[in-house]
């Protein structure tokens, strides 16, 4: 994907809380302080299989038009079911579902490589060019379905101050435009994509970075996702994680770490006292 880049929003910056001024975050039963949220996007913000559907459809057609690709294997690879040609879903802990840009382009120049014997080099650069060009034709305003709790979880914590952003592994251009459908992208402290970071989901590069941007310690960080990686990367940055999975066998892989789960954002309030 094109357009990958670290998203500075408006206030960035070492943040400062009052010393008088104590905002907390319910989350299902739980209360916790916390002084930044970081959220995922696809699957937490907007219905993942909306978008991962529209995507993987230009992906395919696009993909299509490269002699000799092996679009049927290619599908299978990446957890994408067709039927008759038609996008039926996306295995939520597959290949298209969880890697970023850069792993997905590998994965297609191998499988070209290995369907055409053509040289590596050439194979790689056809790959990327067919993301590009992918990306180009899609139109990401017409793939959202927001999820119920968003865009009000934003407005919530912008209106007491918390600093919020996205971590995703996504384009950052991509993320601003759907934001900014239904909410202010400006507003967003932060977008951090892989392109930043050495290491992807589940690593906790992504939540350092982030830390390290706002001065504010893992531990007093909120991490917000729909996958077992997102809460993964949590624990690992020592961050508190909130899962909101979408299927029962999300949930399972979720409990393996340290994690409060919850049934949709709904359920996260910002609670504000003195």
């Amino acid at each position: 994907m094109a357009g990958g880049g670290l998203h500075h929003g408006r206030g960035v910056g070492h943040y400062r809380r009052s010393a008088h001024d104590v905002t907390k975050v319910r989350a299902g039963k739980g209360i916790f302080d916390v002084d930044a949220v970081v959220f995922d996007k696809d699957g937490l913000l907007f219905d993942s299989q909306y978008f991962w559907k529209a995507l993987a459809q230009i992906r395919v057609d696009t993909l299509r038009e490269i002699d000799g690709f092996p679009i049927d294997k290619w599908c299978s690879l990446f957890g994408v079911e067709r039927e008759n040609g038609e996008i039926l879903s996306i295995h939520p802990s597959g290949i298209f579902a969880i890697a970023s840009p850069q792993e997905e382009a590998v994965v297609t120049a191998s499988l070209l490589h290995e369907a055409t014997g053509d040289e590596w080099g050439r194979c790689r650069r056809r790959a990327v060019e067919a993301f590009e060009e992918s990306d180009k034709r899609f139109d990401v305003r017409r793939a959202l379905l927001p999820k119920p709790g968003f865009p009000r979880i934003f407005r919530e914590l912008r209106d007491v101050g918390i600093p919020y952003g996205v971590a995703t592994s996504d384009d950052a251009e991509r993320t601003r435009v759907s934001v900014d459908q239904f909410d202010e992208a400006d507003s967003l402290r932060f977008i951090v994509t892989p392109v930043e970071v050495k290491r992807g989901k589940p690593n906790p590069d992504m939540l350092l970075l982030i830390s390290e941007m706002l001065g504010i310690p893992c531990n007093r960080m909120m991490m917000i996702g729909d996958s077992y990686v997102d809460v993964q990367m949590a624990q690992s940055a020592g961050c508190i994680g909130i899962g909101i999975p979408d299927d029962a066998a999300m949930k399972d892989k979720m409990m393996e770490y340290d994690c409060t789960i919850l049934e949709s954002l709904e359920e996260l309030e910002v609670m504000r006292g003195r």
